[in-house]
């Protein structure tokens, strides 16, 4: 247990500020100490020089029967018997005072002494704080109280810090272990929670408590990230699945072809086999490399590319790839594009969100019918909005068609890889923008908002 505890982070960290705090409340008593003997001793040395200097004035003025009498005064002041006095004559001999000889061994601090004499009990010894006078015939006046007072005080604050210091290292291991235990069982939910994901079942959460702390924050998080990986993971099957059904049919097909020029190999045929060997083969690269552009967005290895270029111009440049296309289905391009509208953004991977929503808005036209390509800015926001009369798509399924490999027929026999959205939604995010689709009533309209404007 002793062990466990002292792998804790969480109780070496309490520890640690729980010795710091015993160490500054430590401090803080001997602050005490030191300054409450200080004061008492102060107060004596104020109390001894008073009572000195008046003793002093009354042989002065009225005699040294007068100074005894004042002696004797003093000392029946002080109830608790802690004045000391002693007057001696030129011969050393004691005529007034409360000390029968005067001390032997004296330790001098300046103007002050110090000694020790024996208690009324007879048991120990008080140390005395004095002062002494000679007075011109001779005679020695000493004058002095006793340190018991302070000695007691010491002794006192000495027993409270002893005390103090013990009680503090009892609690501070005491919270110490509450605190670590306490943490350890939250961090212990969400370990648990992590095991199961790593034994691969992603339908796991944190329980939180919603008291909105740092724990159920971190919940939240971890929940969010959980769920995350959970959408990404189910995503990735999907992908899986429909690559794997995107790429067999043309493999197939292909190998078909190859096998029936081994088999039959006839001579006049080559040239269509080998044609439509290389569409088959342009169709799977193709694939492979807007999965790639994909992820480059999403993981933003693009935005190491971005550079100040001309959207207008690029845009102009697409309209004119497709105005054949659009040509060939009698469809109008009305266009609203600026002279000139310079953005910070990845040029090839722009350019080619927004091909594939003309691409996608000529493809799905019925002839004769109407697409509208419009550039503007709102703020600080580029806005490209490419709108459409065709059939449209239905409301519920306006985010699904973003998604990889999504379409809208379950047989998969039009052309196309179902990616063209999914790489335009990738752009926008990593553009740090947004693709909306709403209904254009009828039709579709495809608005991409950039905050890129330079």
């Amino acid at each position: 247990m002793r062990l466990k505890l002292f792998n804790s982070t969480t109780f070496r960290i309490a520890l640690f500020y729980g010795i710091f705090f015993c160490l500054t409340v430590s401090g803080l008593l001997a602050f005490v100490y030191f300054a409450t003997v200080r004061e008492m001793e102060d107060q004596i040395k104020h109390r001894i020089a008073a009572q000195m200097n008046a003793a002093v004035h009354v042989y002065k003025t009225r005699g040294i029967e007068e100074l005894k009498s004042q002696l004797a005064e003093y000392i029946d002041e002080e109830v608790e018997g802690l004045a000391i006095n002693l007057l001696e004559d030129d011969h050393g001999d004691p005529i007034a005072g409360n000390l029968e000889t005067w001390p032997e061994e004296i330790t001098h601090s300046g103007e002050w002494i110090m000694f020790d004499i024996e208690s009324n009990r007879g048991l120990d010894y008080v140390n005395i704080l004095a002062q002494e006078y000679v007075f011109p015939n001779k005679y020695r006046m000493l004058m002095g109280y006793s340190l018991r007072g302070p000695s007691r005080a010491k002794q006192i604050v000495l027993d409270v810090v002893k005390l103090s210091v013990l009680l503090s290292l009892f609690f501070t291991l005491l919270g110490s272990a509450l605190l670590s235990s306490a943490i350890r069982r939250k961090l212990g939910k969400v370990n648990e929670i992590c095991k199961q994901v790593i034994s691969g079942n992603l339908e796991v959460s944190v329980p939180q408590t919603h008291s909105a702390d740092e724990f159920d924050k971190l919940a939240d998080n971890v929940n969010s990230m959980l769920q995350r990986i959970a959408e990404l993971v189910k995503g990735l099957r999907q992908t899986s699945d429909n690559i794997a059904h995107d790429l067999r049919t043309p493999l197939n097909r292909h190998r078909i072809r190859l096998e029936g020029l081994l088999t039959h190999p006839k001579q006049h045929m080559l040239e269509e086999q080998i044609r439509h060997s290389m569409e088959e083969i342009d169709s799977i690269v193709d694939t492979l490399n807007s999965l790639l552009r994909i992820s480059q967005a999403q993981s933003g290895v693009a935005s190491g590319h971005f550079s100040v270029f001309n959207l207008a111009d690029s845009i102009d440049d697409v309209i004119d790839f497709y105005a054949a296309f659009a040509e060939q289905k009698a469809i109008t391009l009305h266009q609203n594009i600026p002279a000139s509208l310079n953005v910070n953004a990845d040029k090839p991977m722009l350019t080619q969100s927004i091909a594939n929503l003309l691409d996608n808005a000529i493809k799905y036209t019925p002839n004769h019918g109407t697409v509208s390509i419009t550039l503007t800015t709102d703020g600080d926001k580029v806005i490209c909005c490419i709108a459409d009369n065709g059939s449209g798509v239905p409301a519920e399924f306006h985010e699904k068609i973003k998604e990889r490999f999504f379409r809208m027929e379950a047989s998969r026999t039009s052309t196309g890889t179902g990616l063209g959205l999914s790489l335009v939604e990738a752009v926008a995010k990593l553009h740090r923008g947004a693709l909306l689709l709403e209904d254009n009533n009828p039709g579709l309209k495809a608005t991409l908002s950039l905050p890129i404007v330079a």
